[in-house]
């Protein structure tokens, strides 16, 4: 009975360190041989995607002519092109973490239910040791050498309990944080696929506005020069009518002020910023003031919340600030309260709607080229970018523009404002 009773303890201990000696879960070599593929391919899309905005921006400066602008066309084309190529392989490369993640999941599942299961075994044969004398463990060897080996397998066992123990406590904590891991990558792959949506529709509308601008001009830089200068007439208008506005909120509230507080805000969307805060020197646009900064990157950027609070308002429409979306905030910083608006325009799409709670990080749609931005006059300030404003509280108010007959709906939001730079971390 004893030496029986002692094989089943040497076989629980080999068991043990059988399992004890597992490793934590791997990936398996073809999902890191793939991913290690679609991410060098990516990294070389994505330099790709920067040089082609370097070439936007150095055209963008160039004579505006119709050859320019096709090229500026031809430009966004194959930069959207190519971003859609990324996103399709940022995709990719998700599901196989994914993949990947979820195996290690189950391996992880699997090894705790195989240790629970020796952890019960064990427990077992220490109870029936525990109801086995120390004179009746010794009789029943044939020599003291073999009872001082019972004893020491014994004393093992018992030892590895509290290891065992531990290992499946930790276990289940990289189960939980694979679990995390997993609900992120999963969000992630979901963020992705609404990036690879607005990249798509973009492409289609830089397609058109192709066509379109051919089937204008007719091929005819005489016809382009004739659009070209009606439309920098018009588009002086509402950045005048902007300008206006804002010009009378500071001669009604004179100097506001609120201290710069790096970090209060993060950044709305990735890119080049192509023009700052204040006297940025486009006074041939009709306005000498720029009330917030411009930041240019591939069509159909993600915009993001710059910090938490609720959707104000939106609006569409074909003149200054096209598709945006206006968020209130009432941010606490270091004993202080800053009660302020941020601005999101030109946007191609918003994905909120006005009363939504909003947190920083979430998003607030894509970038595009809508209001002023798509009339025929270029430059640095022109073109696909995110138009980005922060306004205080004071004096915010959004009124219909003036020149509805020329433009159709639009609406003005307008106010005391604030260099972004002051707040961005």
């Amino acid at each position: 009975m004893f030496k029986r009773w002692k094989q089943k303890l040497v076989a629980a201990a080999l068991l043990f360190f059988v399992v004890f000696g597992m490793s934590s879960a791997q990936t398996s070599s073809d999902i890191k041989t793939d991913l290690s593929d679609k991410q060098r391919e990516l990294a070389e899309i994505q330099k790709q995607i920067q040089d082609l905005q370097r070439e936007i921006g150095t055209t963008q400066k160039k004579t505006a002519s119709l050859k320019n602008e096709i090229a500026l066309f031809d430009l966004h084309i194959r930069q959207t092109e190519a971003k859609i190529r990324a996103t399709q392989l940022e995709i990719d490369s998700l599901r196989l973490e994914i993949a990947s993640t979820t195996a290690q999941i189950q391996e992880k599942e699997e090894q705790i239910e195989k240790e629970k299961n020796f952890l019960s075994e064990s427990l077992r044969l220490i109870n029936e040791n525990d109801a086995v004398s120390a004179l009746e463990m010794a009789l029943a060897n044939d020599t003291f050498s073999e009872f001082l080996d019972q004893v020491t397998y014994a004393s093992n066992l018992q030892e590895k309990i509290q290891d065992l123990l531990n290992e499946i406590k930790s276990l289940k904590t990289q189960l939980e944080n694979k679990k995390v891991e997993l609900a992120t990558q999963v969000a992630n792959e979901e963020k992705a696929k609404s990036e690879l949506v607005a990249a798509n529709d973009s492409l289609n509308s830089q397609r058109n506005q192709k066509a379109g601008l051919l089937a204008e001009t007719r091929g005819q830089e005489r016809i382009y020069q004739s659009l070209l200068t009606d439309a920098s007439q018009k588009q002086e208008q509402i950045e005048r009518e902007i300008y206006d506005l804002e010009v009378a909120i500071r001669q009604q509230f004179g100097d506001k002020s609120l201290p710069p507080s790096a970090g209060l805000l993060r950044w709305p969307m990735s890119g080049i910023l192509t023009q700052g805060y204040g006297k940025t020197g486009f006074t041939a646009l009709g306005y000498n003031f720029h009330n917030g900064l411009d930041i240019a990157g591939p069509a159909g950027t993600t915009i993001y919340a710059a910090a938490d609070g609720i959707v104000y308002a939106t609006g569409r429409g074909k003149a200054a600030y096209g598709n945006w979306v206006v968020l209130k905030h009432a941010i606490s910083k270091d004993g202080k309260i800053y009660n302020i608006y941020t601005l999101y325009a030109h946007m191609s799409n918003f994905a909120v709607s006005a009363g939504q709670t909003i947190h920083a990080g979430d998003v607030v749609g894509h970038e595009g080229n809508t209001g002023n931005t798509t009339r025929l006059l270029y430059g640095p300030e022109r073109g696909y970018h995110l138009h980005f404003t922060v306004f205080d509280v004071d004096g915010f108010h959004i009124i219909p523009g003036a020149y509805q007959s020329i433009y159709g709906p639009y609406e003005i939001p307008y106010g005391y404002t604030y260099n972004p730079l002051n707040f961005l971390q």
